[in-house]
């Protein structure tokens, strides 16, 4: 059945082809001229012949021409085929002009119709789309390219549009507490302890507002390839148990037991600043969503190509297939029970992707029901390169 399908979208290509059609066409005024020209000799051939033949005695008796008329019917034979080559020729020509317009009318025609929809194009019409069937089949390509294109741009403007209202959500409330505080505070004179009390009660409403902003700042300039990158080779144990020993205090306070498993004599090539980032983004929710008396591992190995593998693994509620595949985007939030119970702003995970993204390394999830959910970042044996076109290159040292 798909072969079939395959082969009636071949000969629907075929038909479309403006290739095809203009070879086709070539060889249709090719054969006409061909023909003409064949035609006027044997007609101007017949005429001379007719002329002569009266000048015929009868078969078989030679017939003596004066060169004077044989010089002359020469000339006016050579006239008449130069007048006849030229008519053909004039004619050709005329005839391919024709095509050659014709066929630039159809390609433009095609060409125009993608400048169209381009400017019917905006933030509000994004679902404009070519129809590649009714292009030539050489321009289908394009017009499939250009489709996809928009479907990108309006993947990449509604997740925006998204993420910006997530973003206005998440500082609108505690600006507005903020505001409602200090109206509240100079409604009437106050002592200098409580002026204290009303700024120390809103430190970590000012500190949550930074941390978002300095998180919204890291993943633009991820996205842009902005962010340098310090990569060193570090002993992966020795970091580890840096960072395993800063989360025990949060661990024990949850009644929780964290547990760090290195294998062997492992290294990373990472930036040590975004290495702890990532893997403290990681461990928090780890923590944060691990049950009640469970252990969380926190493991690195090393494979036999040189890549290096962190894993933080928890026992907890599963996550569903279908978060899965979003749960990296920006400002994406498992909905459930303890949702409104932990603060967050949905960049974490988006935080950690963009940082493998400039180690050339990934981040993948691993969860189901009855299995402890895994999250583990991938580094190459490499160090990692950023693109020279950017406005920062990647600094190196071992």
């Amino acid at each position: 059945m798909s072969s079939k399908t395959t082969t009636a979208e071949s000969r629907r290509a075929l038909r479309r082809s403006l290739t095809l059609k203009i070879a086709l066409a070539i060889a249709a005024i090719t054969l006409l001229l061909i023909t003409a020209s064949f035609w006027m000799v044997i007609y101007l051939l017949g005429q001379d012949f007719d002329d002569i033949e009266p000048l015929l005695a009868s078969a078989g008796t030679m017939v003596h021409i004066p060169a004077e008329d044989l010089l002359a019917r020469r000339h006016a034979f050579a006239l008449r085929s130069w007048r006849a080559f030229a008519l053909t020729l004039g004619v050709g020509a005329l005839a391919a002009s024709l095509f050659a317009w014709c066929t630039t009318r159809l390609i433009l025609s095609s060409a125009n119709r993608l400048a169209h929809t381009a400017n019917r194009i905006s933030a509000h019409a994004l679902n404009e789309r070519l129809a590649p069937e009714d292009n030539p089949a050489e321009l289908e390509p394009v017009a499939r390219a250009f489709n996809h294109m928009l479907d990108r741009l309006q993947d990449s403007f509604s997740r925006l549009s998204g993420f910006s209202s997530d973003i206005a959500h998440d500082l609108r409330a505690p600006i507005h507490r903020l505001l409602i505080a200090a109206q509240v505070t100079l409604d009437r004179p106050r002592s200098a302890d409580e002026y204290r009390a009303v700024i120390e009660s809103a430190v970590p409403a000012y500190e949550r507002m930074g941390r978002l902003i300095e998180n919204i700042l890291f993943l633009a300039r991820a996205e842009s390839k902005q962010s340098a990158i310090h990569a060193t080779l570090m002993p992966l144990e020795q970091r580890l148990e840096a960072i395993a020993g800063f989360f025990e205090l949060l661990a024990e306070e949850r009644g929780l037991q964290l547990a760090l498993q290195i294998e062997g004599n492992a290294h990373v090539w990472a930036d040590d600043t975004l290495l702890a980032r990532a893997i403290a983004n990681l461990l928090t929710n780890a923590i944060r969503h691990a049950l009640q008396g469970s252990t969380v591992v926190l493991s690195g190995a090393v494979s036999s190509d040189g890549s290096c593998h962190i894993s933080i693994s928890n026992e907890g509620e599963p996550i569903a297939p279908e978060h899965q595949v979003k749960i990296f985007d920006r400002s994406y939030r498992v909905e459930g029970p303890h949702t409104e119970e932990t603060p967050g702003s949905g960049l974490g995970l988006a935080i950690v992707k963009s940082t493998m993204e400039l180690h050339g390394g990934t981040v993948s999830v691993r969860s189901a029901p009855g299995q402890p959910t895994v999250f583990t970042l991938s580094f190459p044996a490499q160090p990692p390169r950023v693109s020279e076109a950017g406005p920062h290159r990647a600094r190196i040292h071992r």
